[in-house]
């Protein structure tokens, strides 16, 4: 579904992703861990055509992502990306939020897509909440809402770019409950994050990154029990010491 191949990208003098090649199959769930500044987020916006690329390729369904073409535009209806902050309109509704992008770029009907939308509340495990305003809402559940916006356009790809680095504690497991869910349903992710428990129990494969580059490449179960690289390991002990 997705190719990679010597991808780089730099922001003048600093290069922040060095040569990164990375395939991803239909249905896989490829975790991406790291260090901070080490161009996991950078890549994902790459891929969305967010970012434009200094060298290398990527080629989404075998179409080339270039970030100023026409057919970005396209391209991006089929991948989607939650990010850190929700991005919420804040003067509507939860669900006048779902429902905005396929009425007006999709130009699909209002009712259908207010029974598409009414069921992806209900996937997201907030249907009490759909006439609630942003700012009654705390932050798991506008992290919800804005997953459940994404599926309204039907992506073949979700990009998750630490999606629950901005929430309390006690919110973080509904998000991943609900990405968890995602995953059971065959969707291809790729998800910058943290969370190692969610790494093992639910990710395909996991990548660790460090200085813009991809160092280790393994089932995540094998990676957390036994990291073969030593900057792996480093990492990964800092992390499930916290």
């Amino acid at each position: 579904m997705l190719r990679i191949t010597g991808l780089v990208k730099e922001f003048g003098n600093r290069t922040v992703i060095n040569g990164v090649d990375l395939d991803v199959m239909p249905g896989e769930v490829v975790v991406i861990i790291g260090p901070s500044g080490t161009g996991k987020s950078t890549m994902l916006r790459c891929v969305n055509g967010l970012e434009d690329i200094n060298g290398g390729t990527i080629a989404f369904e075998g179409e080339l992502v270039r970030a100023k073409s026409r057919e970005i535009v396209n391209l991006r209806r089929r991948i989607g990306m939650i990010f850190q902050n929700f991005n919420l309109y804040p003067h509507l509704t939860a669900l006048q939020n779902v429902m905005l992008a396929p009425m007006k770029v999709l130009k699909q009907p209002r009712k259908k897509v207010e029974e598409q939308s009414r069921e992806l509340f209900r996937k997201v495990r907030l249907e009490h909440r759909c006439d609630a305003y942003p700012n009654q809402l705390s932050g798991g559940e506008q992290q919800r809402v804005a997953i459940a916006r994404t599926l309204a356009m039907e992506p073949h790809l979700m990009l998750f770019d630490e999606p629950t680095s901005a929430l309390d504690p006690e919110t973080v497991g509904d998000v991943l409950r609900v990405m968890e869910d995602l995953a059971s349903e065959g969707r291809t992710m790729l998800v910058v994050t943290h969370e190692i428990g969610f790494a093992r129990h639910v990710g395909s494969r996991m990548i660790f990154m460090d200085g813009g580059k991809i160092i280790e490449d393994r089932p995540p179960k094998d990676m957390i029990a036994d990291p073969a690289n030593p900057r792996t390991k480093q990492f990964l002990s800092s992390i499930l010491q916290h």
